[in-house]
């Protein structure tokens, strides 16, 4: 049962950066698509559509190979948990910062609402922390036993 979780886990969130980051990528190609886009907190940033499709196509191959019963599977699974984790903590420091950017130096006129600088590579890095600390343990337990 465990492998099937994770070979879900692997899938749904392949699918969720990739449609993300696509997202992102052609809301930035796209002025029209970016107001439609803005409204779901999918903001036009072609860069961060590229981390999230990255990280996609990192949780889709380690779906695959988990699939398969390649060993290497949960490698990959975990790669893409901690791409994640560590993309989702930049995110997490760009909104402190742009947080303190605007009560610092803003001129009154601008007041700051934190949810409108949320990105997707925040909130979905979100569940996969939790899957990391969940599996995390017997995977650096075998990391250690190699």
């Amino acid at each position: 049962m465990a492998i099937n979780g994770k070979i879900i886990f692997a899938a749904l969130f392949g699918v969720l950066y990739l449609i993300f980051g696509i997202a992102m990528i052609t809301s930035a190609a796209i002025p029209s698509l970016a107001e439609l886009t803005g409204v779901y907190l999918i903001p036009a940033d072609p860069a961060g559509g590229f981390v999230l499709c990255v990280i996609g196509t990192v949780f889709l191959f380690a779906c695959h190979k988990l699939v398969r019963g390649s060993v290497d599977g949960p490698a990959f699974l975990y790669t893409g948990m901690i791409m994640s984790l560590v993309f989702g903590a930049v995110a997490l420091v760009s909104l402190g910062a742009q947080g303190i950017d605007i009560l610092l130096f803003s001129e009154g006129e601008e007041s700051w609402v934190p949810i409108q600088l949320v990105v997707p590579m925040l909130y979905l890095a979100l569940v996969p922390i939790i899957g990391l600390i969940t599996w995390g343990r017997a995977f650096l337990n075998d990391l250690a036993g190699a």
